[in-house]
């Protein structure tokens, strides 16, 4: 085991930190989502992206329910119509952390469901389509969810972070290695299959194709061609199904995965990409092992 007390530099000390990981021995090291999430009643729900898709079938079962509170957020406010507007228990705004705690009090269970796609091949994508989909998908969820987590981790009754895969997924698992299990702050990454929404016509940009990549063989052709084919007219899970299954995982009463794949496709993609990081990690073991 290193000894961390002669360690002089920042690389040197962080090189020490993950060979104690490495062989079991991180300090205080608390495991992930330990102790069950139970919902209170009368619930503050915080949901992005609400006019449409998945986050409308949410905002429409939670606001269903009269003893639960829903903060339903988008650009424009005015786009979430399938709600009524401002009532007692219903909150429509910009995406805003302060507004909802100066109204409920409190924000008990948040959903990070807003974003939009960038498709094509990379090399032709500029800088500023990057910058779009890194402030939308992963910079704008990340001051949201820390603004949310400083108030959960303050308040009495923790809380739950629920965000919809996308950029988030190894952020949102180095988050959790850091919050201590006594704040009762519980966290889910969701990683759905395709959804019957609207999201191919509505929030998905393109870029320019690349002649490098124009062959009708190449993996962003087959993709584009696989969208047209089944996802563009409306296929997949209901949205409303995924609203349910999100529901029931912050409701039930026990502890939350932090991965939470949905449809067996989704499950089985993701085995099958774990299996072969199994299978590329023996590959090199002999390697690995020449430098322990």
């Amino acid at each position: 085991m290193p000894d961390l007390s002669n360690v002089r530099s920042a690389s040197q000390y962080y090189q020490a930190r993950i060979c104690l990981y490495l062989r079991g021995a991180a300090p205080t090291q608390e495991v992930t989502n330990a102790k069950p999430f139970y919902l209170p009643g009368g619930a503050t729900w915080f949901i992005t992206g609400c006019p449409d898709d998945i986050g409308k079938a949410l905002a429409q079962h939670i606001g269903s329910k009269p003893y639960h509170r829903l903060v339903a957020t988008a650009r424009n406010p005015s786009d979430i119509s399938c709600l009524p507007d401002n009532t007692a228990n219903i909150l429509k705004i910009t995406l805003d952390v302060t507004s909802p705690i100066a109204q409920f009090g409190t924000i008990d269970v948040f959903i990070n469901n807003a974003g939009y796609a960038l498709s094509g091949d990379t090399e032709s994508a500029n800088e500023a389509e990057w910058h779009d989909v890194m402030e939308t998908n992963f910079f704008g969820t990340v001051r949201t969810t820390t603004a949310v987590l400083l108030h959960m981790r303050h308040g009495s009754r923790g809380g739950l972070i629920i965000n919809i895969s996308s950029l988030l997924v190894c952020w949102t698992e180095s988050v959790t290695k850091e919050v201590r299990q006594e704040w009762g702050v519980s966290f889910c990454i969701v990683e759905p299959s395709a959804v019957e929404t609207n999201f191919e016509e509505h929030s998905k940009n393109f870029t320019a194709q690349h002649p490098a990549y124009a062959d009708s063989k190449m993996p962003a052709r087959i993709l584009e061609r696989y969208v047209d084919a089944g996802l563009k007219p409306g296929a997949g899970m209901k949205p409303e199904d995924v609203a349910t299954v999100l529901y029931e995982t912050a409701s039930k009463g026990e502890k939350v995965p932090l991965h939470l794949p949905l449809s067996m496709n989704a499950f089985d993609l993701i085995k099958e990409h774990f299996e072969s990081r199994l299978k590329a990690l023996e590959e090199v073991k002999e390697a690995s092992g020449s430098l322990s």
